[in-house]
């Protein structure tokens, strides 16, 4: 079986980071904990599975952006198969308007 390379790029992990500082407000260990859960589904789904992320209709790159979500947070990554890679562009609270949000890059 084929496993996928997971890069979260340094996009994504500027969201990691922000959804971390937000939930450390009211709790640092649930903060450090969350953020640990969503690396790992990542890792433990996409890395063998890449194509099980829907096709994001929110977002016009000029190529497929897949999205995966874990519990309220949507991270948008896109596969170079040929490399076995996933590369994790963005990840944000599934309530937030993406293309906003990618303009303001």
């Amino acid at each position: 079986m084929k496993r996928y390379q997971i890069i979260i790029m340094p996009s994504a992990r500027e969201g990691l980071l922000a959804i971390g500082e937000y939930i450390a407000l009211d709790n640092p260990v649930r903060a450090i904990i969350f953020v640990d859960e969503i690396t790992s589904s990542l890792e433990k789904t996409l890395s063998i599975f890449p194509f099980s992320g829907k096709i994001s209709q929110e977002l016009d790159l000029g190529e497929e952006i897949r999205v995966w979500s874990h519990a309220n947070y949507n991270s948008y990554y896109r596969i170079l198969d040929d490399k076995q890679i996933v590369e994790v562009l963005f990840i944000f609270n599934a309530s937030r308007d993406v293309g906003s949000l990618i303009t303001s890059l």
